[in-house]
């Protein structure tokens, strides 16, 4: 049984070959292939995009040999395809795909080989509608296949899944073949500059985190406390909600006998300050914009919400941290009320009044307080700069908008990026941070396909120097990613 392409785009001189497999060379499935490296095809690059996102993503999550599911030139051996086709849902443009990997996943043998194709001009495809609908299928497969034997995993790998396909529908809709055309003009010497500046932010991170510890009685080398910082970070870029600032207090135990009340502690106020600062540079920024343009309705309640949490967190921290006339704190009332009296209670009492006081040590103490601040501020300039320097990158922006407000929008843009990274869903805010740089770079007048390009250049920039470091880091440590992976569950 076969079935063709009713446009013919692949070239009819392989019928023969096509057929010969099942006939002939003992397959039970044969399909042509447009992603073969001696492939001959001629396609748009929109769809080549979507396509080989596809492909990848398939072959990735489905664990497929091939490199082309979607070819519209098959041939099966009867027996070997009733024998579960009932097991196939989708009836839609996923069948063939779902085919392959039910196949494959049988034990079936499956021959791929290269086409020469040629795209029809015609198309039923709606690849915005298409792209969800594919990506569904993607996830609803591998958890009927896989599912039940990844156990935590499977948040993570949909997260990622649903990270991907934010990106997929950003270039689909601001164009693919233009934002791909604003990537390669970029200047590479420019790019390479913007490398070289944001490096120089993990230094500063490490003295920062350096000095929180060391408030707090522990003083350890600045390339360890780097190196935990680059870890912890590169395990926020693949986990999300940012659990990965978990696998900090972990390392610091393990390797240094740090206590994990204190390693999250130090966390949290490294991430409260993080958050001053980014708010700050964003309220600045939004004044700055405001004088020379409008801006959209919803910046600056984003930033006010901001600076009402930020109140609020060392509200309560005062609040947590002081005493009554009986000696008991309130946080201990609190969890009293909650918890039956005992042992148990008592330490769970004890490692939450030390949280709270080391927090609480940090904010009151002026001159901790002001390193940690200046200190967060210098770290998110120079992120900035990063991103401003990625965005001088392209000719047709250094003209378009005044300096003045180019760099304003540019700090508004990271803050708003940033704050919207926290947002609990993606892995590393991927997709998220680089739908909210878009927007705000597309506000200042700059060309929406050129904001797409920068937010992709710069978060890949980021993230990729985070994980190289973290990864050499893991080395140094004597530490791998499925031991810090793994943190999460314990």
């Amino acid at each position: 049984m076969c079935y063709i392409d009713v446009d013919l785009a692949t070239d009819m001189s392989h019928l023969r070959e096509l057929i010969e497999a099942i006939r002939t060379e003992g397959y039970d499935f044969s399909t042509g292939s447009r992603m073969m490296p001696s492939s001959d095809v001629k396609r748009s690059a929109k769809r080549s995009f979507a396509s080989k996102g596809f492909n990848f993503f398939t072959r990735t999550l489905l664990n497929s040999g091939l490199y082309d599911h979607q070819c519209g030139f098959k041939a099966f051996k009867r027996e070997s395809l009733m024998s579960f086709i009932d097991s196939v849902e989708d009836k839609h443009w996923f069948w063939d795909t779902e085919v392959l990997i039910r196949a494959q996943h049988t034990g079936y043998k499956v021959k791929e080989f290269p086409v020469k194709w040629r795209h029809g001009g015609v198309t039923k495809v709606d690849l915005v509608k298409d792209v969800f609908g594919m990506g569904s299928q993607i996830i609803r497969l591998w958890w009927q296949l896989k599912g039940s034997h990844i156990g935590g995993n499977r948040k993570i790998i949909l997260a990622l899944i649903l990270s991907m396909i934010l990106l997929v529908l950003i270039f689909i809709i601001v164009g693919i073949e233009d934002v791909w055309n604003a990537i390669v003009s970029a200047s590479p010497l420019i790019i390479g500059i913007a490398v070289l500046i944001y490096l120089l932010s993990w230094p500063i991170r490490g003295l920062r985190y350096k000095h929180i510890l060391s408030q707090l009685g522990y003083d350890e080398s600045l390339n360890f406390i780097t190196g935990s910082i680059f870890i912890s970070q590169s395990a926020n870029v693949i986990l999300p909600a940012r659990i990965g600032d978990i696998t900090r207090p972990y390392i610091l135990k393990k390797k240094k006998q740090i206590p994990l009340t204190t390693g999250m502690s130090s966390v949290a106020i490294e991430r409260v300050f993080d958050i001053i600062a980014i708010t700050v540079i964003g309220i600045l920024s939004v004044l700055i914009v405001m004088g020379e343009k409008s801006v959209a309705n919803w910046m600056m309640p984003v930033m006010v919400s901001s600076v009402i949490a930020i109140l609020f967190f060392f509200l309560a921290v005062f609040f947590l941290s002081s005493k009554t006339k009986d000696g008991i704190s309130p946080i201990e009332r609190i969890i009293k009320r909650f918890l039956k009296s005992g042992d148990r209670t008592d330490k769970i009492v004890k490692i939450a009044e030390k949280f709270i006081e080391e927090i609480y040590i940090i904010s009151t103490n002026p001159k901790s307080f002001t390193v940690v601040f200046f200190s967060s501020l210098l770290i998110w300039t120079v992120d900035i700069a990063t991103c401003y320097l990625v965005l001088m990158a392209f000719p047709l922006v250094q003209n378009s908008v005044s300096h003045t407000t180019l760099i304003a929008v540019v700090f508004l843009a990271v803050a708003v990026g940033n704050l919207v990274k926290m947002i609990p869903t993606t892995p590393g805010g991927i997709g998220t941070y680089e739908s909210a740089l878009t927007v705000v770079l597309s506000i200042a007048g700059i060309p929406v396909y050129i904001s797409a390009a920068v937010a992709v250049i710069d978060h890949f920039i980021k993230n990729s120097i985070t994980l190289v470091f973290g990864a050499l880091y893991l080395i140094s440590f004597n530490m791998n990613w499925q031991e810090v992976l793994k943190i999460k569950d314990e």
